[in-house]
């Protein structure tokens, strides 16, 4: 598309840090060399990180378009003398794009196709904050027809929300690329990366894969790091089994992980992310989980369910999500309605209530098992404090244990109306499921309103529990 006998185009490789980007630019340039001397193609890469300011990076790219029209022995008197001319103006802050656009129409004319690849565009962010009139320039240059510059931009952001971050709402001018998101491994690609692992002398068992992917998904940059320690591990003789895997794949995720997170907070897509595989729902749209799967943070699997790239991933979002003020009022309810609980089952059970839970409700088991094992997932991840059980429970659940005693676990806080109550979680059920696990039906505002409603009822109540502990007797 971009280096092509029939014309000029524009691309922007988009995806989240390490998938591959850069390294699939440089390989699709080195494969087209051979043809640059026919085309009449000066390849240019700049780093837009690396310059202080807009001047200082148009000025590098007509160095360097100089350089390559030299090397490739493609100048004409009349483009030479344009060049010179251009590098002869002042330094940086006067570089100004009536320069930039003089050399580029120079370039049309001499039929010269300047491909300028932007890595690092994130940092236009800060670099364009200044000059927010750069997003049009770079329209300019490559969509008018005495220019049509080929750009290609590589970006971990979406590039409406690199032009937002720089004070540019407007991302009419991203319209001329075509998008190329670069996501995760399929299954099938998976595969593929086992076989060669295995051909490298790595056998893994299923149970082990297993642990590898919900590590690392599909996500190359994780598995080529999972698999440079296996490799080097198996060299010396040691054995892999799945506790190996998590203890290296920890280290990993730990520093990846919220590289992640920082990129969709900047979107800010976290909360949308968070609301679709954790909930509750507030206002992720149609649209935000579109964005997701574009960046290849959510995928969707074949029924139909969205899910994040790795299973370590979902458990970092419910993580970071209790820090998140999606919507301030749930949050203060579920931590008061878990106050409350846990205090009530102590007092019942004891300090260590989830076995003597167990032992009087063992229809209760699975739902304690399976925190258990949330709890334990996010420590060997990510390690920190180990959470109470009960953050990883949802409203139901939390009603599921009040109703085991609701005299002694539910009624100081919420009185004797179990029936009532019932439907009212009900309704806080429904705003706190991911919206992965029921695409169709996003909550509507009226839902919204009532769960609002709820969860005032809730805290009143809780002020008024407090109050009376808080009270001398």
């Amino acid at each position: 598309m971009v280096r092509t006998t029939r014309g000029y185009g524009s691309i922007a490789v988009i995806g989240l840090p390490r998938v591959g980007k850069s390294s699939l630019v440089s390989e699709a340039i080195r494969r087209a060399d051979s043809r640059s001397k026919e085309l009449r193609t000066v390849v240019v890469r700049a780093n837009v990180g690396e310059f202080a300011s807009v001047g200082e990076l148009f000025r590098r790219l007509v160095e360097d378009l100089a350089e390559g029209i030299d090397s490739q022995r493609l100048s004409t008197g009349e483009l030479n003398r344009r060049m010179t001319w251009a590098l002869e103006q002042p330094p940086v802050i006067d570089f100004n794009f009536d320069t930039v656009r003089a050399v580029f129409k120079a370039l049309r004319k001499a039929e010269v196709r300047p491909v300028c690849v932007l890595d690092e565009f994130d940092a236009g962010r800060r670099l364009f904050r200044e000059t927010p009139q750069c997003f049009h320039w770079l329209r300019e240059l490559c969509s008018s027809p005495e220019f049509k510059a080929a750009l290609v931009i590589v970006a971990k952001r979406r590039l409406q929300e690199v032009a937002r971050l720089a004070g540019h709402e407007s991302d009419y001018w991203a319209n001329v690329l075509m998008t190329l998101s670069l996501k995760p491994f399929l299954d099938s690609e998976v595969e593929r990366f086992f076989a060669a692992l295995e051909r490298e002398g790595v056998a893994l068992e299923a149970a082990e894969r297993q642990e590898v992917l919900a590590l690392c998904g599909g996500n190359p940059y994780l598995l080529d790091r999972v698999a440079f320690h296996a490799w080097e591990h198996v060299a010396q003789g040691e054995r892999i089994d799945s506790a190996w895997i998590r203890d290296i794949g920890g280290e990993l995720v730990r520093d990846y992980l919220p590289q992640v997170s920082t990129i969709l907070q900047d979107g800010p897509m976290l909360s949308k992310a968070v609301q679709v595989v954790v909930g509750p729902q507030w206002d992720v749209t149609r649209e935000d989980v579109s964005a997701l799967c574009e960046l290849g943070v959510l995928r969707e699997e074949e029924q139909g369910e969205l899910r994040c790239f790795s299973r370590t991933f979902e458990d970092h979002l419910r993580l970071v999500g209790r820090d998140i003020d999606i919507w301030p009022l749930w949050r203060d309810t579920e931590r008061a309605l878990r106050e409350v609980l846990e205090r009530h089952l102590e007092q019942l059970y004891g300090s260590d209530w989830p076995d003597g839970l167990v032992r009087a409700h063992p229809n209760r088991r699975s739902m304690i098992e399976e925190c258990q094992k949330k709890r334990e997932r996010e420590a060997e991840s990510f390690g920190g404090a180990p959470a109470s059980l009960l953050a990883y429970t949802y409203p139901m659940q939390l009603y599921e244990l009040m109703v085991v005693n609701w005299r002694a676990l539910a009624e100081p806080l919420l009185g004797r109306d179990m029936q009532g109550w019932a439907i009212r979680f009900g309704m806080l059920a429904k705003v706190r499921t991911p919206l992965a696990h029921n695409r169709e039906e996003a909550v509507t505002e009226a839902d919204r309103l009532q769960a609002e409603g709820v969860c005032h009822a809730i805290l009143d109540r809780y002020e008024k529990w407090k109050s009376a502990l808080d009270s001398p007797r």
